[in-house]
């Protein structure tokens, strides 16, 4: 049954006087409230976003990120019915769950509310380094002053098949002196629900490490390549491991990171070398060298690959969505394509 929230002031006669709940303008006040401090109904987010526009064209009333670089999408009731905002949360998360690190620092960067960068922001919040890899899972959270019946159904349902969705009922009351306050109550409780959601978390499947990737190459006969190769880029791009294969990104001057070369060991072999994909346009730009320059560092059987569907580019990569894959095959071939990085 939908919960509803009782509460009652104790007088200086220690007599109990029942506090009256009222929705006047709580949906229009909600969401600058949950904006100033997000910690309401949930102390390990924080805002990169409001009113954030899909590709679809819907607005995402909160895009928020937790401690793990996990997005939260919050949706408010906002005058829509309890079960037309739930799907509405979904058809967001559906968005949200392909986002990029780029775009996720894209994002973030366009919030003024933010404070700074997204790297800044989130080390303030958290104590902790923004994590190399954003968005590894997802999850909504429903925002409304009451639920019917239906949907708390639909979303226990959700919930019970490991589907990452909440309720947060946040009821307002006024005391017999005029102080305004808030309750708030979730249908499942956040540590069940974070629980099941974790059950079937992309974390799970996706986890890996430098050593493990390693281990990889290891296997299939370019480990010495590997190992040159990291020992070449450290210092100069930064890295993170994913699956069978690491991904390096270059720092920007505001300190936002762009991924730039994907190494994947998971996809080489001793014939035919250590495979590699980069991002063409994206290093010609940051590092200020020409198509020719860089064509005579690349091993010379690199193909041309379109990559505009890759790493969620801004609309000029995507307009000059050059990239290049191949094979290093020698430490020489590594040395040579580093030596540009280096200059």
């Amino acid at each position: 049954m939908p919960q509803k929230i009782r509460m009652w002031e104790i007088t200086q006669q220690n007599t109990l006087a029942e506090i009256s709940s009222d929705e006047i303008n709580l949906e229009q006040r909600l969401e600058d409230w949950l904006e100033s401090d997000i910690s309401m109904i949930d102390p390990d987010l924080m805002v990169i976003g409001r009113q954030v526009r899909t590709d679809f064209g819907g607005e995402i009333d909160l895009l928020c990120l937790d401690s793990k670089g996990d997005s939260v999408v919050v949706e408010l009731k906002k005058g829509r019915t309890p079960r037309d905002v739930t799907a509405q949360a979904l058809d967001y998360s559906s968005w949200v769950k392909g986002l990029s690190f780029d775009q996720i620092t894209d994002i973030a960067e366009r919030y003024d509310n933010l404070g700074g960068t997204l790297e800044e922001a989130f080390q303030e919040k958290f104590e902790e380094a923004l994590p190399d890899i954003l968005n590894q899972n997802h999850r909504s959270l429903i925002v409304a002053g009451a639920m019917d019946e239906s949907t708390e159904r639909i979303v226990r349902y959700l919930s019970d098949m490991n589907v990452p969705i909440n309720v947060a009922t946040v009821q307002y009351f006024k005391s017999i002196d005029g102080k305004e306050l808030l309750a708030q109550v979730f249908l499942v409780e956040p540590e069940i629900a974070e629980a099941r959601a974790q059950s079937s978390s992309k974390r799970q499947h996706d986890r890996a490490t430098v050593a493990s990737v390693q281990a990889i190459a290891d296997n299939n006969g370019v480990g010495e390549l590997h190992r040159h190769l990291r020992s070449r880029v450290r210092g100069l791009l930064s890295a993170t491991a994913y699956r069978n294969r690491i991904w390096y990104q270059l720092t920007r001057d505001d300190g936002g990171r762009r991924m730039l070369l994907v190494a994947r060991p998971g996809e080489s072999d001793a014939i035919k070398g250590l495979s590699f994909e980069l991002l063409a346009h994206r290093l010609m730009q940051h590092y200020g060298v020409s198509r020719d320059a860089l064509n005579a560092v690349l091993p010379e059987d690199c193909k041309e690959t379109d990559v505009s569907g890759w790493l969620g580019l801004n609309v000029d990569e995507k307009e000059n969505s050059l990239g290049f894959e191949g094979y290093f095959r020698s430490a020489e071939e590594i040395d040579k394509f580093m030596g540009l990085l280096s200059r």
